[in-house]
């Protein structure tokens, strides 16, 4: 599932999810994943997007566990990205080489 799929709206989520951690971590990513795409229809580029995103998914993490501990998420980050992990075919070469 990502930000193209279809994705059941709110209230269907909300109706069908069990309120567990688990339940909430979905409910959560449809929401997301519906941001996404109001986003892309209402003409936002998709790298916009993501820069918002990451930027105030760092500041919670910050608000939540510290400094310390988001820096080391963002390095383990880095070097999940350094190794490929996040990457992306694209026109017969991988996005960012």
């Amino acid at each position: 599932m990502n930000a193209l799929s279809p994705t059941p709206t709110v209230a269907e989520t909300h109706a069908t999810a069990v309120l567990n951690e688990e339940g909430m971590r979905q409910r959560l990513f449809d929401q997301f994943n519906a941001f996404w795409l109001n986003g892309m229809q209402e003409g936002v580029a998709y790298d916009t997007i993501a820069t918002m995103t990451m930027t105030a998914s760092i500041y919670g993490v910050v608000a939540k566990h510290g400094e310390g501990t988001a820096i080391e998420f963002l390095e383990g980050l880095v070097a999940s990205l350094r190794t490929g992990e996040f990457a992306i075919a694209h026109s017969g070469r991988t996005m960012g080489a």
